[in-house]
């Protein structure tokens, strides 16, 4: 919780670095603002880093920041990518991993993010 983890924040691009190096897990959401998708992440990342607090969630405009977007080979908004100890190790491109529909509930993104490993599965009890 200290190191921002249980909220959904908006980093710059100087700020990526150091955030993605600083927590085991980071789930970063690069986006652009009139993206009616990027919105819908938006909604669905924000509440599942609530539940989540193992990973920290952060998002990033795509526009400032456009050496990460190269580097990363960054070509499809929303983009979600996972970071582990400062590696990228996966990402979600689109919604066609989530049906390529625009309404899809917030498990099925929670559950394709603890598939890639950044999440753990909750028990029953929590």
């Amino acid at each position: 919780m200290r190191n921002g983890h249980g909220k959904y924040e908006e980093i710059t691009e100087e700020q990526f670095l150091p955030t993605v190096t600083k927590s085991k897990f980071i789930v970063v959401h690069f986006y652009h603002k009139d993206f009616e998708r990027c919105k819908i992440m938006d909604m669905h990342l924000d509440k599942i880093c609530k539940k989540h607090t193992e990973s920290k969630f952060v998002r990033i405009d795509a526009e400032k920041c456009p050496f990460f977007v190269a580097k990363l080979q960054i070509q499809v908004l929303p983009t979600v990518i996972c970071f582990m100890d400062g590696v990228a190790f996966d990402r979600i491109v689109g919604f066609e991993d989530l049906g390529g529909k625009d309404e899809f509930p917030t498990l099925l993104l929670t559950r394709k993010l603890v598939k890639t490993g950044c999440l753990k599965a909750l028990t029953k009890d929590e």
